[in-house]
């Protein structure tokens, strides 16, 4: 089985008008009176405040991995490899005899994969981390509600770009391979390059959902793109070096869903439906 996640956060609340700005919390004198200013009582908030796409899809992918637990042994083999998780070789084939529906399945189905509980809880804690702060760049919460909708299906469409964009880099490195790839990590990466792009801004007094974007070439996303990029050929060097390993990640499916997410996501971006600035703002 094939994949990994990595990277890091930040933490954009939103705030009124529907714009996201980093909000003042009260000291801690005043939460232990629990008052906040007018004498309102501070109760605090949920733990998790996951955005609307992010929740559904850690319970579905979470759904998917136990079903291939539980299935009995023909059918989890046919969920979990036969039939859904991406197989360079068969893909091919597949092509080659014009079967290009059957052949598309696996470059979606296997994002929502995963090989053991150790990878799907590592993909799962990554995707709340960069889905976030992607969600709410795209107002998938604080649109009109139509508006709302329309940024979570731009949402559900970036992740499984950047997904098939992994999937096929992967075949183009090995398209006679007949080991199965699962895992959501290619859409992670996308995810994690689309995050690069509005949180590595010098200036951005709007909050993260305005704004442009930073352009590839911005030195902090450049660096940032670079280290992601050779930390993931170093795991592939390193995994060729040695013999009969039990697990490989496949690296390359990383970087084609990260430089397809760098790439992409102002494509997508354009796509969301933003709430009009607050007067003064615009």
């Amino acid at each position: 089985m094939r994949g990994q996640g990595a990277g890091a956060t930040f933490l954009i609340e939103p705030g009124v008008y529907g714009v996201c700005v980093m909000t003042d919390r009260p000291s801690s004198a005043r939460r232990s009176r629990g008052i906040l200013e007018g004498g309102a009582p501070f109760r605090g908030g949920p733990i998790l405040n996951l955005p609307t796409p992010i929740g559904p899809i850690v319970v579905y992918t979470g759904i998917a991995f136990f079903l291939s637990l539980i299935l009995p042994s023909p059918f989890s083999s046919r969920f979990l490899v036969e039939d859904f998780a991406f197989i360079p070789a068969r893909f091919l084939s597949l092509i080659e005899n014009g079967e290009y529906l059957i052949a598309a399945v696996p470059l979606f189905t296997h994002i929502f994969l995963h090989g053991s509980i150790g990878h799907l809880v590592i993909n799962m804690l990554w995707l709340m981390v960069f889905g976030s702060g992607v969600a709410r760049r795209l107002c998938v919460e604080s649109a009109t509600p139509g508006d709302a909708t329309r940024n979570v299906f731009v949402f559900l469409g970036f992740y499984i770009t950047c997904g098939v964009v992994g999937a096929l880099t992967h075949f183009a490195a090995h398209p006679i391979d007949a080991t199965p790839m699962v895992g959501a990590s290619g859409a992670i990466s996308g995810l994690m390059a689309g995050t690069l792009r509005f949180a590595l801004r010098l200036f951005a007094p709007m909050g993260a959902e305005y704004g442009r974007l930073a352009p590839v070439w911005a030195r902090p996303v450049m660096i940032a793109s670079l280290i992601y990029i050779g930390l993931n050929v170093a795991t592939g060097v390193g995994q060729a070096m040695m013999a009969n390993q039990a697990v490989n990640i496949a690296w390359e499916a990383h970087i084609g869903g990260f430089l397809g997410g760098l790439l992409l996501f102002p494509v997508f971006d354009r796509m969301a439906k933003r709430p009009p600035l607050p007067f003064g703002l615009g």
